[in-house]
């Protein structure tokens, strides 16, 4: 039991591995690029979590982690948000390959402001509950930030990055929620659930892949440069 959440955590890694093998999705320098924007993504995502865990809105199972700690939040917890990162990232990078055509980019903008308007209702709804409002006020401010302000343009291939990586997502977050190994206080959520999810968490996963995916794309161009 006190594997689970480790095996958990490091699950994500497999999708890089297979993915290098079918279309070397690491070459050309390519993997600096990965493991830097993980490792950016990994970092906010992680400060986030402390912020969280501090004031009792998400607390772990720690009697089931190998009991490593920083901040009392679990190793394994940091090498998630590490691993789901990079995993985001190599399915993005996998699929520009396997799939370059870029028809629908035009349709990006009208996705995203979709979301941007479910995150303002999502944040005047559930504004009392801290972990819906900084779900939320985070995707809200990174769509803007890259729609409207960043000049990059990627988001129809990080949408379909997102759709292909949310089962191995839910399923990873499905069994820490129904073992007990992470706990969201209730009153700090909606109270929509997929399969004992938070419908917060789909919404953060989206939000590590736009940052992993940005950073990415900008080290990538800097390196052209």
């Amino acid at each position: 039991m006190k594997f689970t959440f480790l095996l958990l955590a490091l699950g994500p890694l497999l999708l890089p591995l297979v993915f290098h093998l079918d279309k070397k999705i690491f070459k050309n320098d390519n993997f600096k690029a990965a493991f830097g924007a993980s490792l950016v993504s990994a970092i906010i995502f992680s400060a986030l979590t402390v912020v969280l865990q501090i004031f009792g809105i998400i607390t772990f199972a720690t009697d089931s982690t190998l009991g490593v700690v920083f901040k009392d939040v679990p190793l394994e917890q940091y090498l998630h948000n590490f691993s789901f990162s990079f995993a985001s990232v190599s399915v993005y990078q996998y699929l520009n390959i396997k799939f370059p055509a870029n028809n629908l980019q035009k349709y990006s903008l009208a996705l995203s402001n979709l979301l941007m308007g479910l995150c303002v209702a999502f944040l005047f709804f559930g504004y009392p509950k801290w972990y819906t409002l900084g779900t939320f006020g985070t995707l809200l401010i990174l769509l803007f930030l890259i729609e409207y302000v960043g000049t990059l343009r990627f988001m129809y291939r990080a949408y379909r990055a997102f759709a292909f990586i949310l089962a191995p997502f839910c399923l990873v977050y499905g069994l820490l929620f129904w073992n007990g190994l992470v706990v969201v206080a209730k009153q700090q959520v909606t109270g929509m659930h997929l399969a004992k999810i938070p419908v917060e968490n789909l919404f953060i996963a989206l939000s590590m892949l736009l940052v992993s995916v940005y950073m990415f794309e900008f080290l990538k161009s800097k390196k052209l440069a």
